[in-house]
């Protein structure tokens, strides 16, 4: 069996220096090293890296880096493709490779550690053993996370699906709890019964070429104040509280929305679904406004950046229309 193992950097990737965590190059053979010392099946690694660095830093510049460097070898026979990744942006890097890789031939699985792998807390080598035995029993294609939680179970998510962190921890979630699966005991992997896709999947996604994303992303809190906008940006994409709501009483709110249909700036309410609604959310039922099908947030914000990046799309669908279809399986 053929992995190919890209090296990214993060916490997986670092150890302890002086009392701060910082990028360990040595720390990738101590990687494969632990797998085998785990008592890992014998795999013919071949070991990459594009750049290194900690996931706090990464740009759509980097995300688009490693997209493309993907791209180019899932041609070369490898069985699957593992990602080592930072934990505090894995979220977004596995969506983007989500949209920009719909329906891989093989697996590209993103693994990442809450502590260095020195620390015997590390479910790094976890979660490396899982992505390689997931590879093995070819589960399924396409992107994929996986991790262990602190009740000892290693989940398998889609890339497009997952959360953001609670604070303060580490565990990984899927929107509505719609993971992928699970690795047993054993070893072996397990589907979700209750695993669904809502659609065939629509085209890849261009991947961010860009620095920053050019989208204003909101989120709802009491006593907020919308932003003053210096210029116009691509899109608005705006968060809502559990329920799918927002404070409608915040004394701009009207103004600051007119202000973007007169520029023709679109908005896209995340963490909200059509059909019966609370009073609250009455004021965003105007043109310009897309209330977007059940995803992560995390997701619609990487969609949204890349769909705004793909001009050749742009000419023959709507921004509203890309972002309301199913891409990568993201859509529950």
């Amino acid at each position: 069996m053929k992995i190919l193992v890209v090296f990214t950097g993060g916490t997986i990737g670092s150890a302890v220096k002086d009392g701060y965590i910082s990028t360990d190059r040595n720390k990738t053979h101590r990687l494969i090293q632990t797998y085998y010392d785990m008592g890992g099946r014998q795999v013919d690694f071949t070991l990459s890296e594009p750049y290194f660095m900690l996931s706090e830093n990464m740009t759509g510049s980097h995300i688009a880096q490693l997209g493309r460097f993907i791209l180019g070898q899932l041609d070369k026979s490898y069985d699957g493709i593992i990602v080592t990744h930072g934990t505090d942006t894995i979220q977004y890097t596995a969506a983007a490779l989500g949209y920009a890789l719909p329906d891989p031939d093989i697996p590209v699985m993103l693994v990442s550690s809450n502590y260095v792998l020195d620390d015997p807390r590390a479910k790094g080598p976890a979660n490396f053993h899982a992505a390689v035995e997931f590879i093995a029993a070819r589960a399924g294609k396409g992107v994929f996370v996986p991790y262990q939680n602190d009740n000892g179970i290693v989940y398998i998510h889609r890339g497009t699906r997952l959360l953001p962190h609670l604070p303060y921890s580490d565990e990984l979630t899927s929107v509505q709890n719609s993971y992928y699966g699970i690795m047993t005991k054993d070893g072996a992997f397990e589907k979700n019964k209750d695993y669904t896709v809502s659609a065939p999947s629509g085209p890849a996604l261009a991947l961010p070429g860009t620095w920053n994303s050019d989208i204003v992303r909101i989120y709802p809190y009491p006593g907020m104040d919308y932003p003053a906008l210096s210029r116009m940006p691509r899109a608005v994409l705006l968060d809502t509280y559990h329920s799918g709501t927002v404070c409608s009483s915040t004394p701009e709110m009207e103004q600051f929305f007119d202000t973007l249909r007169q520029n023709n700036v679109p908005v896209f309410l995340t963490g909200a679904c059509k059909g019966a609604s609370y009073d609250s959310v009455k004021i965003l039922e105007k043109p310009g406004i897309t209330v977007l099908p059940q995803a992560s947030p995390i997701a619609m914000y990487m969609k949204l950046w890349m769909a705004c990046s793909s001009d050749a799309l742009l000419k023959s669908k709507s921004l509203a229309q890309i972002m309301t279809e199913t891409v990568g399986e993201d859509i529950v």
